[in-house]
């Protein structure tokens, strides 16, 4: 099966190219106020960064995938003074400090028997060091992850996001992703490695257009 991004591919990338943001598969440094752009005497370019509204606005919908039709509930915004437990919970205990709020939203298959769907998260921190801080630390648990449920396999996903990072365990694929200061996890079931990287990269291409002020589902 093939997920489908259709005109928020093109306008995800007119975005990147407006910023400045994306493109990297975690082999791209966070600039800070001294480098970025000092040689040739530009200003640095913002972080890409969302807003409580913009947290709702980014999370997929049915519409975004053409392999088959998916439904979900209305999607969750978590507030900052929640934000922290809820991340460490999603993440499975990972320290989330700086995290400002967060969104949620799953989608599953309708019809399906088997529970085939994907759980899309975001959450916005103070800065970019901070959202690459929880990524690392999401990485460092899962390569030591052990136990009955058995170790996650590192897999391959291009996604245009700053940094990615993606897990493999029986039925899950799981693609962690950092875009400017906001951190995104896509969590599938029964979709397997290259569908999973298609629901990532829809995950990210919506983000980067209602983080650059357009609308997704124009």
């Amino acid at each position: 099966m093939r997920t489908g991004v259709r005109g928020i591919a093109v306008a995800a990338a007119m975005v990147v190219a407006l910023t400045g943001c994306g493109g990297g598969e975690g082999t791209d440094p966070v600039l800070d106020d001294a480098v970025s752009g000092a040689a040739e005497g530009k200003e640095k370019v913002p972080a890409t960064t969302l807003d409580a509204t913009g947290l709702v606005n980014a999370l997929p919908v049915s519409s975004d995938f053409d392999n088959g039709t998916f439904t979900g509930d209305d999607p969750e915004l978590v507030p900052e003074a929640e934000a922290a437990k809820f991340c460490a919970d999603r993440l499975e205990d990972v320290d989330c400090a700086g995290v400002k709020a967060a969104s949620i939203k799953d989608l599953v298959l309708a019809g399906s028997s088997s529970d085939e769907g994907a759980t899309f998260t975001l959450y916005t921190f103070g800065s970019e060091a901070e959202a690459t801080a929880v990524l690392k630390a999401v990485e460092k648990a899962r390569m030591s992850s052990t136990g009955e449920a058995g170790t996650f396999t590192p897999v391959k996903a291009e996604t245009g996001a700053d940094e990615t990072y993606a897990f493999e365990r029986d039925d899950y694929v799981g693609v962690y992703m950092r875009i400017g200061t906001v951190v995104s996890y896509v969590s599938t079931h029964r979709f397997g490695p290259e569908q999973a990287e298609g629901a990532a990269q829809v995950q990210v291409g919506r983000l980067k257009v209602v983080a650059g002020g357009g609308d997704p589902d124009a």
